[in-house]
């Protein structure tokens, strides 16, 4: 029996003020719901794993002697949890009302066949952030990495991937959700497997919603719930050919390395969308 209602898995890499905020508004908000947290410092490096053993001595800390990736640390901090709900969250993440996760509990305790949810993530300036997907099709990392993505049909296929007709304020079933909040069951992700560690940045988040599916559970975008992400992601910059210099940034590189490794897992095993 889960000895915990939800467990918080931050994932930290050298980002030790944002850990310690994000450490702190969880401790501020009051949550009623049985919790715990979970710290996995990825070799930061930058004086994470000393403050948060002077300041938080109680929260459970994972330190990996190396870096391991966004799929492989979170995993860490997966196995080590023994709540009934995973809530799987970046550093930069601030939640506001600890009747929250009571909700989400209540919600998830009503619906078994409910595996994951996608609360709605704001900027830091109260507007709506895109957090619910359209698969990629072949062309979207390049689309999205580079100025092609000025392209007209680069365009129609970026909003179709964005879904910017989509309704941020009705709780709906979607395909893919943002992998900086996401709360899933855990039972499920014995049953299924946590984050696939063959991507080291990105997809791991994508690649599991897709495996959720399969299995015949639902990804559900919860609107009742309001996050601040604050995500800044860097756009291409320059001309159409000029800026195709940010294919070899190392992000991007990253980017579409996972790419590539996620249309063969895809591929083989899921049969989704090319």
């Amino acid at each position: 029996m889960p000895v915990y209602k939800i467990s918080f898995i931050i994932l930290n890499y050298k980002t030790k003020h944002l850990l310690r905020l994000v450490v702190k508004n969880l401790l501020e908000l009051k949550i009623t719901v049985p919790y715990e947290i979970i710290v996995v410092d990825n070799a930061s490096h930058d004086g994470s794993v000393e403050m948060m053993q002077e300041l938080y001595p109680a929260i459970k800390l994972i330190i990996s002697p190396t870096n391991t990736g966004h799929a492989k640390g979170n995993n860490l901090g997966i196995s080590a949890a023994k709540g009934e709900y995973i809530i799987i969250m970046n550093s930069d993440i601030i939640f506001f009302n600890p009747a929250d996760f009571s909700e989400m509990v209540k919600y998830l305790d009503k619906n078994p066949q409910v595996a994951m949810l996608g609360p709605k993530l704001l900027n830091g300036d109260g507007s709506v952030q895109n957090s619910c997907f359209r698969p990629y099709s072949i062309l979207t990392p390049i689309y999205r990495r580079t100025p092609l993505g000025r392209l007209p049909a680069a365009k129609r296929d970026l909003s179709r991937h964005l879904m910017t007709d989509f309704n941020h304020n009705i709780l709906q079933e979607v395909e893919w959700v943002l992998g900086a909040v996401l709360v899933a069951r855990k039972s499920v992700l014995d049953k299924i497997g946590a984050l696939n560690e063959a991507f080291f940045l990105y997809f791991a988040d994508f690649e599991l919603c897709d495996r959720i599916r399969f299995h015949g559970y639902k990804i559900m975008f919860y609107p009742d719930v309001n996050i601040v992400h604050y995500h800044r992601r860097q756009s291409a910059q320059g001309s159409i050919w000029g800026g195709l210099g940010s294919l070899f940034n190392y992000t991007t590189r990253v980017h579409l390395k996972d790419w590539l490794k996620y249309r063969t897992i895809a591929k083989r095993q899921y049969a989704t969308h090319s």
